[in-house]
């Protein structure tokens, strides 16, 4: 299990697993999680789970099994939230927020991502 996020967060809570932090956008992070499909991996969580849209926060972590083979339905998931993501980032700006709230995505996200984490174990 691999675990990609730019969440730092994420990587300061989350010793006990494999993360790759890069320190990069939300959509970023989905083709980052696209090109490790495209390598093999397959998802274990949904690109878009959650219900902070993605002009909502900057932050977005995603679980992957290590696999050999391309899995289609991973990569059909990935590619549709990558379209949805651009067009909420198209049609949507990104707020300037507060440090503050910075700080509230990255433990919200961070939270949805132990409590998913839970449920594999």
């Amino acid at each position: 299990m691999v675990i990609i996020t730019n969440n730092p967060l994420v990587k300061e809570k989350l010793t006990q697993y494999v993360v790759e932090f890069e320190d990069c956008s939300y959509i970023d992070i989905l083709n980052k999680v696209r090109y490790k499909i495209h390598s093999g991996h397959r998802l274990m969580t949904h690109p878009l789970y959650g219900s902070v849209k993605p002009y909502e926060t900057m932050y977005r972590t995603v679980v992957l099994e290590e696999g050999k083979d391309l899995d289609l339905e991973s990569l059909s998931l990935i590619e549709d939230a990558i379209v949805v993501t651009e067009t909420f980032i198209r049609n949507k700006r990104m707020r300037n927020w507060p440090e503050s709230v910075i700080e509230d995505f990255q433990v919200i996200d961070l939270d949805l991502i132990e409590q998913t984490l839970q449920r594999f174990i």
